[in-house]
């Protein structure tokens, strides 16, 4: 029922099957970009319950089934299907995001079937279609995706600080640390070498974890001397494991960040530790926040 779709065919199988994938495409849509549990099997079960809704919708006598409120219940019922909600927040989002599917996908296939195709009518306060296109379709869906990450992307940038900070704990040689980390959706720092996001943390919560000769780079400022940098990583036991990381910034175009590859990093996230793999943690040696609210930046890959 993500959009009910009706179409002139005289069998009822095709009639199905076209809105089974419409439907579909609008669950794994929302699978895809809210990131809430799902699976393969349930969107497709979940689909096909949609879908014989849009069956009966045409039926003679099933009139009741035009009602507003029995169309929420059952895009209800078919997100129950679909997802496994641990939260209710979790739910909220799903809901969002099936709703704002929807509609995002029902204007661009309209639009893009009113610029290409000559049949379209209203019956019985539905849109009814004639032969949609399959090219058209997945079209549709690319396009849609496009258009939703843009708009999540932008809706992330709007939220309180609150809304975007999570717990994460820092494992290296045995010991580990505890951070609150700010999502910084501008954070598109990588390491050059692996490729692997970099989360960047004050050095005054990870200096526990460095070893002796790599905590008085920073204790002497020194972070930024490229030649120091590189001459103390190259006599320490530790070199497989610690990076130079270039970044640029507004005032400083050739910035250094020094990086250490963790044992292991933890992101809390709806009440339960999720394991993050190939991570960097790029050291800074200042505040990130002058509330002190946070204390690391991480890269919005590694809370996806």
């Amino acid at each position: 029922m993500g959009m009910l779709y009706g179409v002139e065919y005289r069998y009822v199988d095709i009639l199905w099957l076209d809105n089974f994938v419409m439907n579909f495409s609008i669950l794994w849509i929302t699978f895809r970009i809210s990131k809430v549990k799902g699976s393969l099997w349930r969107l497709w079960i979940s689909a096909g319950i949609g879908a014989l809704y849009a069956i009966i919708f045409f039926i003679p006598g099933f009139e009741v089934l035009h009602s507003f409120f029995l169309k929420i219940a059952l895009s209800l019922i078919m997100l129950l299907v679909a997802f496994k909600f641990n939260t209710f927040k979790d739910f909220f989002k799903a809901f969002t995001f099936f709703y704002a599917t929807t509609f995002v996908f029902g204007g661009v296939a309209l639009g893009l079937y009113f610029f290409t195709q000559d049949y379209m009518a209203i019956q019985k306060g539905v849109f009814v279609i004639k032969d949609y296109p399959v090219n058209k379709l997945i079209l549709t869906g690319v396009l849609v995706i496009i258009l939703m990450h843009a708009m999540w992307r932008f809706i992330r940038l709007h939220l309180s600080k609150d809304e975007l900070l999570y717990k994460v704990k820092i494992y290296f040689d045995g010991k580990e640390v505890m951070v609150d980390a700010l999502l910084d959706t501008g954070n598109m720092l990588l390491d050059p070498i692996s490729k692997h996001p970099v989360m960047v943390v004050e050095f005054s919560r990870v200096k526990e974890l460095l070893p002796q000769e790599i905590r008085e780079i920073f204790t002497r400022s020194l972070e930024g001397d490229f030649h120091t940098v590189v001459q103390v990583i190259s006599k320490s036991g530790w070199i497989e494991r610690f990076r130079i990381i270039p970044y640029t910034t507004v005032g400083n175009p050739s910035g250094l960040l020094m990086g250490f590859k963790p044992d292991e990093v933890l992101v809390l996230k709806n009440g339960k530790w999720y394991t993050v793999g190939n991570v960097v943690v790029g050291i800074y040696n200042d505040k990130l926040s002058k509330s002190e609210h946070y204390q690391a930046l991480v890269h919005p890959e590694i809370v996806a």
